[in-house]
């Protein structure tokens, strides 16, 4: 009884009193307090962390085009003046010469493997000036053109290997100003050429190759799928052969505009740069068609008509009996193959300054029988730009 007494009487004290007290309860097993460690949530700023930024941006595109996009312009003014002067001749004080010309070469790739584009344009303008007799023995200065042509092409290329490649060739290409008879005979009646009169419109399908060494820059396409066609979109021309009372000019028929021919075409090309700093450049072209296609379609008529030749040409030497003439068929007759081979070299002689030997060489039999040549050497103001060092030695 006295333990229980006691412990009654410890609880009413307890009871009779506030009072706080804090317990923890740990595990009875653990021999010792765990160190606290403290780990550094913020860290610093990664320098290699992308950010987006507008200057470097501009830049990588700027990259990216100039590695895809190729661009060379050429451009080329060139004037020369004579004077001469003879008081013992009936031409009163001489004769003063002038001569202007200007050319614009420009060729443009975007190359992104495997697909290539190139495009070439080109322009030829010049005049010379001379004195020539007119009437009544009075001379006169007359301005004539010495050069007019331009041309421009486009060829798609997909590589299939290190050197060949599917392709295909558009080209256009005629001259800008009217072409006149002759120095003195410069009217409106007298316009024997113009602007698409003729033109050329060139479209072919194949294969090219590209030379992989660089010291002989060569392309070769062959085209087995061509079609070339004759346009003439001028009135005045038109008037002008049919008052030579012609059947046909430039290979078409008098009472038509153009005329499309099938066939292949082959066209070669060679640009290169020798000597420091790229002083000497030659570049040459070689374009060639054939109409086979067509000829073949149209077998049967041309044989006639070469028939008919020969069977007029029998009634002629008989005397030409009436009522014998032989019957008239349609004028057709088979397409020659054409060529055209065009050369330039150019001797830069400082930055601004340059001469300039260009040849060319065409055979067309529709339009002549004979090789019609031109030439031209000249020394002028000569500037090229290029965004890139040089276009001799681009490859795929």
């Amino acid at each position: 009884m006295g333990r229980f007494s006691i412990l009654l009487t410890v609880a009413a004290v307890l009871s009779a009193t506030s009072a706080m007290a804090q317990f923890t309860v740990e595990n009875d097993t653990k021999t010792k307090r765990e160190e606290v460690k403290f780990e550094e949530k913020v860290k610093g700023i990664d320098v290699n962390t992308e950010y987006f930024n507008a200057a470097r941006a501009r830049a990588e595109r700027q990259r990216i085009r100039k590695e895809h996009n190729e661009l060379e312009i050429r451009l080329n003014l060139n004037g020369s003046m004579t004077s001469y002067n003879d008081p013992w001749t009936k031409s009163r004080g001489g004769d003063n010469n002038f001569t202007i010309s200007g050319s614009m070469n420009m060729k443009y790739v975007y190359n992104n493997d495997p697909f290539r584009l190139t495009t070439t344009a080109s322009a030829n303008l010049g005049y010379n000036r001379v004195r020539v007799d007119v009437e009544d023995g009075v001379r006169k200065g007359i301005w004539f053109k010495n050069i007019d042509n331009f041309s421009i092409s486009t060829l798609p290329e997909r590589r299939i290997s290190a050197s060949w490649a599917y392709s295909a060739n558009i080209s256009l290409r005629s001259q800008f100003l009217n072409s006149y008879k002759s120095r003195t005979e410069q009217t409106k009646d007298d316009v024997v050429t113009g602007l698409m009169a003729p033109g050329y419109l060139d479209v072919s399908v194949g294969m090219t190759y590209t030379s992989p060494n660089g010291k002989f820059p060569i392309k070769l396409s062959l085209n087995p799928l061509s079609t070339n066609g004759t346009l003439v979109f001028s009135d005045k021309v038109k008037k002008y052969y049919e008052a030579q009372n012609a059947t046909s000019y430039f290979g078409v028929d008098i009472d038509k505009h153009l005329l499309f021919s099938g066939g292949s075409s082959i066209n070669i090309s060679f640009d290169r740069f020798w000597g420091k700093n790229n002083w000497l450049r030659y570049t040459t072209s070689v374009e060639s068609y054939y109409g086979w296609m067509t000829n073949l379609g149209r077998a049967d008529k041309i044989k006639a008509y070469k028939n008919y030749l020969i069977e007029h040409e029998e009634w002629v030497n008989a005397g030409s009996p009436e009522g014998l003439e032989p019957p008239a068929v349609p004028n057709v007759v088979a397409l020659h193959p054409t060529a055209r081979w065009c050369n330039t070299i150019t001797v830069a002689a400082t930055k601004f300054l340059a001469t300039t030997i260009y040849f060319e060489m065409q055979y067309d039999k529709a339009q002549n029988t004979a090789i019609q040549m031109y030439s031209t050497l000249s020394f002028g103001l000569s500037y090229t730009f290029k965004n890139k060092p040089s276009f001799s030695y681009l490859r795929w």
